[in-house]
């Protein structure tokens, strides 16, 4: 099994031609308008919101304001797919598409917190259709018994990754995301250039991590208070030894940013997947051929 990483691609104005989401989740924001306390604006320049901290707020520019006037909450609907979160989704009913022209090489897809009966990927070069596919999202993997496969409902998967298609500059790349009769809702796209870091020796680590806490209400009874949880993902990884500084180079390039990251090699993952970042990487050199590297991953909510 590889352990693979796709460098995230910044998708920006420039990146991203259309949307079928409309950029409309509150007025946008205008330097002649006075905001009284609460009020809440978008800025088509930063494509976020904001929510007035104060009454009688005029001309006070929420892109480049300080916190004194303005809060920033979060991305817009059309691009909190691309906002290094996962919790906070785009939605749309029954279907959302994105159409994005690399600007840079870009050969792998992963899409996060995914509601969503099927994912479409169509590559366009110029008006040509180079590559289609379309992926049915049911989750078979949790029928465990003939109660559960008659029985069970259908469960969908929440994440997709996908790599192979051509991925040169220039091209077009058409995501549709369809949840007929529903709303379909996607967390996180990562699109960038995959990178095998190395093989994945035995034993590997997946550390349930929860965010929640225990509180007390006023009577002096525990309470829980959910937060969500994350994943600690702990790999040693099998490296040439020359290829050291290769791998140091990718996760240097990936530091600090949402990284998509999952095995290969026909072999089931574990639940080695998710999107994260880096949290720690050494890399013990073994002169006589290859090297264990360990790595661990931490995801994001």
């Amino acid at each position: 099994m590889d352990f693979n990483i796709i460098a995230p691609m910044t998708v920006t104005d420039a990146e991203l031609t259309t949307s079928n989401i409309p950029e409309n989740d509150h007025a946008v924001w205008d330097a002649g308008t006075s905001f009284g306390l609460g009020a809440k604006v978008i800025s088509t320049t930063s494509h976020r919101i904001y929510e007035s901290m104060q009454a009688g707020n005029q001309g006070n520019d929420p892109v480049s304001d300080d916190g004194t006037w303005w809060l920033d909450l979060k991305a817009t609907n059309r691009w909190s797919a691309f906002d290094q979160r996962r919790s906070n989704r785009a939605s749309y009913a029954e279907e959302i598409t994105y159409s994005i022209v690399p600007s840079q090489d870009c050969d792998a897809i992963s899409l996060f917190g995914l509601s969503a009966g099927s994912v479409q990927i169509e590559v366009f070069d110029g008006a040509t259709l180079i590559y289609d596919q379309t992926f049915a999202m049911a989750d078979t993997g949790h029928v465990v018994s003939m109660y559960t496969y008659f029985f069970g409902g259908v469960v969908f998967q929440r994440q997709k990754v996908l790599n192979g298609f051509p991925g040169y500059i220039g091209h077009r790349i058409d995501i549709t995301i369809s949840a007929p009769g529903s709303v379909a809702e996607v967390g996180h796209i990562v699109l960038g250039r995959n990178h095998i870091l190395g093989e994945v020796m035995n034993l590997p680590n997946i550390q349930h991590v929860s965010h929640s806490r225990k509180g007390y209400d006023d009577f002096g009874d525990e309470i829980l208070v959910k937060r969500g949880s994350t994943r600690r993902v702990e790999v040693d990884l099998i490296v040439q030894t020359l290829q050291a500084p290769r791998v140091m180079d990718i996760i240097a390039e990936v530091d600090g940013v949402a990284t998509a990251f999952y095995l290969s090699g026909g072999a089931p993952s574990y639940g080695i997947e998710g999107l994260g970042f880096v949290d720690d990487h050494s890399q013990p050199i073994d002169i006589a051929g290859d090297s264990v590297f360990p790595l661990v991953m931490k995801t994001l909510k």
